[in-house]
């Protein structure tokens, strides 16, 4: 960590990035593996004439529209996918959840081995520098969070470079009794020495858990993302779906759509049962505004549903739940055979082990508009192709968040990230065509949130022109 000048508060100076506090150890010795270094420099015409010879019926109007769209609120975003099949065999990449605040730095191998800075100079010289330099506003840089030290560092020195001025880094906990930021009639403030509060004219934003409680919509300090994103999709998994409801509704006639697995939304408690039977006695339980891989629950025995339902029963009684049709390993009885997707795992290992995985792909907004900025991979605990351990919980098998809660803070199971590195890559089975199919559908989702956030907040009574011209 860089100077401390109060609790909770470091000054980061130019000249202060260290590569090394930045990634993990084994992604600094890693190299991008040439099929994914190949993906992420393809132009969008590129990618929109490749998607459309992969699904003739998409309109490459309505692509270009998508990819060339300039975000007001969601400049930067991360999606969550899965690779699955059915009894077809027909594949595709389904959207599990989009985050308003992703991590992936610090997991993605360097795009340029003469940019040591990474993903990290693209996001804040590419998305964040020209919203700032148009943003009439007086105060200092800062950047606020609470998790994820490795990468806010990183862009707290990334930012001091990009400017040739000192970042103030502020860790913003929602439990905290006297935290070292606050906004004020809209705007940032960070405590400094001899508590003098320091106005802030920009802050790049890691804020996840419950931010709503502490950022206010309409900020006059710029933040990317400002708290719209969340509230819209990026942070509410019942508002998201929402979202893709919509967007696909306006481009069914383009031929072109968000996948998701079949959802339900606003379900109260004590009907939770009823979708596990009708399910085929099997789901997924989401807690909307959860993240991290807090609050889901993968359901598939009575015994699961029972403890999920004595977890529930702690949140406040007017909760409400997302239920989702679970991916499989393999069928299970009662299932709709029809409807049923499975995940293709990852190429089984010497041990003929193949796991369930996820592709966790980021992106932000340019001048060339939205483009993808970092990728990797997660694999889950449990093998899906061998018998589950006795008293084993499925959530071993299908959960692939690598964040854990502890009592001091956040810890990360990176054992089992996946690089998209010449070692590992290969591992996952996904091609070009994968990677291509995958950025639509999280550019897709980027433009949902989007456009549900401006439905949701253009009413609220602030000048958007500095900010997202």
């Amino acid at each position: 960590m860089k100077l401390s000048i109060t609790d909770h508060v470091h000054l980061v100076e130019p000249g202060d990035f260290e590569p090394s506090e930045h990634w993990y150890p084994r992604v600094l010795n890693s190299n991008i593996h040439p099929l994914v270094s190949h993906f992420l420099h393809l132009t969008t015409e590129q990618y929109i004439e490749r998607y459309c010879r992969l699904n003739p019926q998409a309109n490459p109007g309505a692509l270009k529209e998508i990819l060339n769209y300039q975000p007001r609120y969601f400049k930067w975003s991360g999606t969550d996918m899965m690779h699955i099949t059915n009894n077809i065999g027909a594949k595709k990449l389904t959207v599990i959840e989009t985050n308003s605040c992703p991590s992936g730095q610090k997991s993605m191998p360097l795009l340029d081995l003469n940019v040591e800075q990474g993903g990290y100079k693209r996001l804040i010289e590419d998305t964040f520098l020209p919203q700032v330099e148009k943003h009439d506003e007086e105060g200092a840089l800062a950047v606020i969070y609470d998790k994820n030290p490795m990468e806010n560092v990183g862009y707290a020195s990334t930012l001091a470079d990009a400017f040739g001025e000192d970042v103030y880094l502020a860790k913003f906990d929602k439990n905290d009794p006297d935290p070292p930021a606050k906004f004020e009639d809209k705007k940032l403030y960070i405590r400094s020495e001899n508590d003098q509060w320091i106005p802030i004219r920009a802050a790049f934003r890691y804020v996840t858990q419950e931010p709503w409680n502490r950022i206010p919509v309409g900020s006059k300090t710029l933040l990317l993302n400002p708290i719209e994103a969340c509230l819209a999709g990026g942070r509410n998994k019942s508002e998201a779906f929402l979202a893709y409801s919509d967007f696909n509704e306006k481009f069914k006639a383009d031929g072109i759509g968000i996948n998701t697995p079949e959802t339900f939304l606003d379900v109260e408690l004590n009907d939770i049962p009823e979708y596990f039977e009708a399910l085929g006695k099997s789901m997924v339980i989401k807690v909307p505004d959860s993240n991290a891989g807090q609050g889901v629950y993968t359901i598939t025995s009575e015994k699961e549903l029972e403890q999920a339902m004595k977890a529930l029963k702690q949140n406040p009684p007017e909760d409400k739940y997302l239920i989702q049709q679970l991916i499989y390993s393999n069928y299970i009885d009662g299932a709709d055979k029809e409807k049923a997707w499975y995940h293709v795992g990852t190429i089984p290992d010497k041990k003929n082990r193949s796991y369930a995985f996820d592709l966790r792909l980021m992106m932000h907004y340019t001048s060339s508009g939205i483009r993808p900025l970092a990728i990797y991979s997660r694999r889950a605990k449990l093998p899906l192709n061998q018998p589950m351990p006795e008293g084993a919980d499925s959530w071993d098998l299908y959960g692939t968040n690598l964040s854990v809660k502890q009592t001091e803070g956040w810890s990360y199971d990176d054992e089992r990230l996946m690089l998209y590195d010449i070692r590992n890559f290969a591992n996952l089975g996904l091609g070009i065509d994968e990677l291509i199919s995958g950025f639509i559908q999280s550019a897709m989702a980027t433009y949902a949130i989007d456009q549900h956030a401006i439905k949701k907040f253009d009413h609220v009574n602030y000048e958007f022109e500095s900010i997202n011209s």
